[in-house]
């Protein structure tokens, strides 16, 4: 085993452990900063594993992410315009990078991730997630990255589990609701 790939299995940990607590948050910007997380160890996984077009759609995701933050902080809603441009610029930036025809995984989970970061209901946000992991899982086996394939596994889980467990409480709120 030489070093970068050691250092690599560092990274897929962390990313482990942010893709568990991931989806498990209620609030929006709680899941968003996990997977703020999740990204940056993801990407650095990849850069150790030399899977150069994975980290960079990975590191493009937390430009999107800090992008999106700022138009929630002013309380503004992400523009679709610029939904459009971050779309445009995952396709190009796994184009520009692209090796084999697995790299078309990591564009297409960076698409669904475009619009799961712009959602604002939660559950949707998980919907959207577990077809983005479900890509990244193929993906990883794929190249390799194990400690990743760990993560993807743990982050479709904690997804299934967090859907059942807040959409148990929203049905809960609407039969409440039509009973009265």
């Amino acid at each position: 085993m030489d070093t970068n790939y050691i250092i690599a299995q560092f990274f897929g940990g962390l990313s482990i452990a942010s893709s568990i607590c991931s989806m498990q948050f209620k609030k929006r910007r709680t899941i968003l900063i996990a997977l703020f997380c999740l990204n940056f160890f993801a990407a650095l996984n990849m850069v150790f594993l030399g899977s150069l077009s994975a980290a960079y759609i990975s590191f493009f995701a937390i430009f999107e992410m800090l992008v999106n933050y700022l138009f929630e902080r002013k309380k503004k809603d992400v523009p679709r315009w610029l939904v459009g441009i971050y779309i445009i610029c995952n396709v190009a930036l796994g184009l520009i990078t692209f090796e084999k025809p697995i790299d078309v995984l990591p564009i297409l989970a960076a698409i669904i991730f475009c619009f799961t970061i712009s959602m604002k209901n939660e559950q949707n946000i998980r919907k959207l997630m577990f077809l983005n992991q479900c890509l990244w899982l193929v993906f990883d086996v794929a190249v390799g990255a194990y400690l990743l394939v760990g993560s993807n596994l743990f982050t479709l889980i904690s997804t299934a589990i967090a859907y059942y467990r807040y959409g148990k409480k929203t049905r809960k709120r609407v039969q409440k609701k039509t009973k009265k």
